[in-house]
């Protein structure tokens, strides 16, 4: 008898404690989850507090040229990633046991941030010179004054990245909170000056970003020197898997930020601020999934599947969300920004259908990367800009901004397939 219970006690004792560790991780993984939801709920919630303040200050027509401004910006910015930061996030979360190494990449990765950015902002003091006839948007003047600024946008994915990577989910949450907090203060601080206006409105939105930027970079305490070992890595990296995810990307997320731009052409720009201000109103919508997929990354790269557990609390929060954006949006815009902006109200229900297709493919997208599976993203990418394009053109021009609105959510709906169809045959060549 004793013989025999003898063998079974070390298995035992192993098999307890793989329990509890995996117990441990999902804790991890839970308090992560919700560290980085918060902030970036809290994030959003000042940014709803800096809107709010430029909404009533500036009025529909300043703020049309506010949200213009930032939108041809943040087009032009999409084209100076060239997958080094989809590759950083990878190769950080490979080099995870060694701090040193991840140092020097994260030097390496700032360096070429500030390359990039510098090259962002002449492409932007160019586009001034032809931004008028291009988007009906007398914008020129801010690209021009803000061009180095706007340049430096490029940081906030090189800080999501890194965090990522290095799974400091915390200093992620921390970034939310204060790139906005800081725009917020500044707002505060001209306001007890008695001077606001459109640009000061854009600088100190810009100045509180990089603020916040530098701020978490500091902390990963970066090295530069002897870089050549970690840009090799990230170069071999890139030619593997960042680039292919780069060139989707670039062409899924170029074309849906078109419709910002054909919005401006062929309605004006007080348009443009009523939807993305209601993109805006929706974003704690998307902000849990975006924080649940991003937390996960990491074990995403070791697993089978995706846990059914992470889908459900997935879909339940989309659904949810749904639901009251459905049964007390219009009353949630009329009470924060006013009567003048009613029309926002309008264009909810369709947003939050678009949000929810987004949502439900967050989990999934993350996982293909996390799998290395740049070729399948490159082709959902390709598919998805295509349809897109083909939705703005065809249906901006006819139906306006609610063609902007029928156009997103058909086009995240398509996205949903792809990326459905690709991850049951990433599920399938793992089992």
């Amino acid at each position: 008898m004793n013989g025999s219970s003898l063998p079974t006690a070390p298995a035992s004792f192993m098999e307890r404690t793989r329990a509890l560790g995996s117990q441990f991780h999902w804790s991890r993984g839970v308090r992560q989850t919700w560290y980085l939801f918060i902030g970036q709920i809290v994030g959003t919630l000042l940014g709803f507090g800096v809107n709010l303040v430029n909404t009533r200050a500036l009025g529909p027509l300043d703020y049309g040229l506010y949200a213009a401004t930032f939108a041809a910006a943040e087009f032009v910015m999409l084209f100076l990633d060239f997958g080094f930061f989809s590759s950083a996030a990878r190769v950080l979360a490979l080099r995870r046991n060694s701090p040193e190494t991840q140092r020097r990449l994260i030097g390496a990765l700032i360096l070429i941030a500030v390359a990039l950015s510098c090259l962002g902002a002449m492409i932007l003091l160019g586009l001034s010179f032809f931004v008028v006839p291009l988007l009906n948007a007398p914008i020129a003047d801010y690209l021009r004054l803000f061009s180095l600024f706007l340049g430096f946008l490029t940081l906030q994915t090189l800080v999501e990245s890194t965090c990522r990577g290095t799974g400091r989910i915390e200093d992620l949450s921390f970034f939310n909170l204060t790139s906005k907090g800081f725009g917020l203060s500044l707002q505060g601080l001209a306001f007890a000056v008695g001077v606001y206006s459109l640009p000061l409105a854009i600088g100190v939105s810009l100045v509180g970003s990089l603020a916040a930027c530098i701020h978490v970079l500091y902390k990963f305490r970066p090295e530069f020197r002897n870089l050549s070992p970690a840009i090799k890595e990230l170069w071999q990296d890139l030619r593997v898997y960042g680039f292919h995810v780069y060139t989707g990307d670039i062409a899924c997320t170029a074309s849906g930020r078109t419709d910002s731009l054909i919005l401006s052409h062929y309605v004006n720009t007080t348009a443009v601020g009523y939807y993305r201000l209601a993109a805006l109103v929706m974003t704690p919508m998307i902000t849990f999934s975006r924080s649940l997929s991003t937390t996960l990354f990491n074990r995403f790269a070791d697993a089978k599947k995706i846990s059914f557990r992470v889908l459900a609390a997935n879909g339940a929060w989309l659904f949810f969300c749904l639901l009251g954006v459905v049964l007390a949006g219009r009353w949630i815009v009329h009470l924060v920004f006013g009567a003048k902006y009613d029309r926002v109200s309008d264009l909810l229900p369709l947003v939050a259908v678009a949000c929810l297709f987004n949502g439900l493919a967050q989990p999934l997208n993350k996982f293909l990367g996390a799998q290395g599976q740049g070729r399948y993203l490159r082709t959902i990418a390709l598919a998805v800009s295509l349809c897109t394009l083909i939705l703005n053109f065809g249906l901006i021009p006819r139906y306006g901004i609610m063609g902007a609105c029928y156009a997103g959510a058909l086009g995240l709906f398509i996205n949903l397939l792809l990326h459905a169809h690709y991850y049951r045959r990433t599920v399938r060549s793992l089992l």
